[in-house]
């Protein structure tokens, strides 16, 4: 019988696989997820697949459908990107603003070693590296959140799950925008680091409308 413990690993393992097939496009969006294939295909059991699928079910990168079961959730069109840009600079202009007014400038200690992480991370190397940095900077905008001490919007921002929609998009992409995020990370850390909250406004909304610029225009291409 398997322990506790092998099966909290497995499931783990089994989460982790399934989230980079995803993010490679090896599980196509909109596909029908067959779990007896999987199960063959991978060789484990169906108990720990279905852990893994409830697990991304509730990241919605896969979704359950009453009596036809799971399939790989649709990548974001253009228009539901642009309005949940327009949510995200709601969302972390007023964590930044918070951040200076009370005097959470620390965070910046954290923000710094993630980004350094991701200057460091060799995305080039592996599909395996661009979900690592993805992490990444979603752990650094979750800082930011987490130190604008609204537990509510917090939540309400980590329930968007911006970073899995946006990271879904570099298979189309074919690339990664390596140096010009973390260079946009530096100007944010140091736009809190002086208290400067005009400056920390414009370079959180210049940050995140950049990003989705670049991400948009080199999918047409």
């Amino acid at each position: 019988m398997i322990k506790e413990k092998e099966r909290g690993e497995t499931t783990e393992y089994v989460y982790n696989l399934l989230k980079e097939k995803i993010f490679e496009w090896d599980l196509s969006p909109g596909q029908k997820i067959n779990i007896s294939h999987l199960t063959r295909e991978i060789n484990i059991s169906a108990i720990p697949l279905r852990e893994a699928l409830s697990r991304l079910n509730s990241e919605n990168l896969v979704i359950l459908e009453p009596n036809k079961g799971y399939r790989v959730s649709d990548i974001l069109d253009t228009e539901n990107m642009a309005k949940m840009l327009e949510a995200r600079i709601l969302l972390e202009t007023h964590a930044v603003r918070n951040i200076i007014r009370l005097n959470n400038v620390s965070v910046t200690e954290e923000m710094v070693a993630l980004t350094d992480e991701m200057f460091s991370t060799n995305t080039g190397a592996s599909n395996k590296k661009i979900l690592d940095f993805t992490h990444l900077d979603q752990q650094f905008h979750h800082a930011i959140m987490n130190a604008g001490g609204n537990p509510f919007l917090f939540e309400a921002y980590k329930g968007m799950h911006c970073h899995l929609h946006i990271g879904r998009f570099y298979h189309v992409k074919g690339e990664i925008d390596q140096k010009d995020a973390p260079s946009e990370h530096m100007e944010i850390i140091e736009a809190i680091r002086t208290r400067d909250v005009y400056r920390a406004e414009i370079a959180i909304s210049s940050h995140i409308q950049d990003s989705i610029d670049r991400l948009l225009e080199r999918t047409k291409r």
